[in-house]
């Protein structure tokens, strides 16, 4: 058998390219999907440089025939699939009696349904194989709804519900599921998302830091072949998700909190989906 192989979306930037050049230094093959070509052959450059090799797909995980052949494309080049990381992702701040049904359907398009292809087009590959790890990229808002992000949450809660069912019909096909739960990370995600605010990116993450892409890279890569249910990253992050749990008033009151500091700072969302960036161009990578 020859060097394993991996799958990553999302992988010209952030999260994504960090997580393929970790699997890469791992020993790991790499296909690499995204939108940019320019900056996916950047990133597959780099998994070069460490030894293995690397292909870049220009694909769009909201399309269901551009997932399958991204798999199928590995398939092609080196004959197996050890790992999926289903990490593309975009955001929006909205309100929520704001925002528009166009909004809403455009966000689960790609964070939902991005997830659900590559996740469905890798399980059938690895039952096959009966091996095999799917990595399908959540948040920590995807286990408590935070204000202003709404759609995004919903998005994430859906990804870690969907993570949770396939992780116990894998089983018996030996595939091990992980849902990654990141905090909030540094990457281009708040500067690419849709109708950000000024500071939106930061306005919590002065008191709760941002977690290195590397870091949460290290992690997966870590976790590969290992019966991990799931990550969840920094202290605060686990914190709130075990809050949320066992005293969902006390979290409200925390995300309260967060409500009126970021109604102080930044003026809202403009009404009715006025002066939207709709064009703006959608993240890579999520978090």
């Amino acid at each position: 058998m020859g060097p394993k192989v991996a799958v990553v979306t999302g992988a010209s930037s952030g999260i994504g390219k960090a997580t393929a050049v970790a699997l890469a230094r791992r020993g790991y093959d790499v296909a690499l999907a995204a939108r940019r070509a320019d900056r996916l052959e950047e990133a597959a450059e780099a998994c070069r440089a460490v030894g293995r090799s690397a292909l870049p797909v220009v694909a769009d995980v909201t399309r269901q025939e551009q997932v399958e052949a991204l798999v199928a494309r590995t398939l092609d080049e080196w004959g197996r699939l050890d790992v999926m990381v289903n990490n593309a992702g975009r955001g929006l701040r909205a309100l929520v009696h704001e925002m528009t049904d166009a909004q809403m359907r455009a966000i689960f398009d790609v964070n939902y349904f991005g997830v659900f292809y590559g996740a469905q087009a890798a399980a059938k590959v690895m039952m096959r194989q009966r091996s095999g790890h799917i990595f399908n990229v959540s948040s920590v808002i995807g286990k408590r709804g935070v204000p202003f992000n709404a759609a995004y949450c919903a998005t994430k809660f859906a990804v870690v519900g969907l993570t949770e069912a396939l992780r116990v019909e894998m089983k018996p096909y030996h595939v091990r599921v992980t849902c990654v739960c990141p905090a909030l990370t540094r990457t281009e995600f708040f500067a690419a998302m849709e109708n950000p605010a000024p500071s939106s990116g930061t306005a919590f993450a002065r008191t709760r830091g941002l977690t290195s892409p590397r870091t949460v890279a290290r992690r997966i890569a870590r976790a590969v072949g290992k019966p991990v249910p799931e990550l969840v990253f920094s202290p605060g992050g686990r914190f709130l998700v075990i809050l949320s749990v066992l005293w969902p008033a006390a979290a409200d009151r925390i995300m309260q909190v967060y409500h009126d500091r970021l109604m102080r700072d930044v003026p809202p969302p403009p009404g009715n989906g006025e002066g939207l960036a709709h064009d703006s161009p959608r993240p890579d990578c999520i978090e």
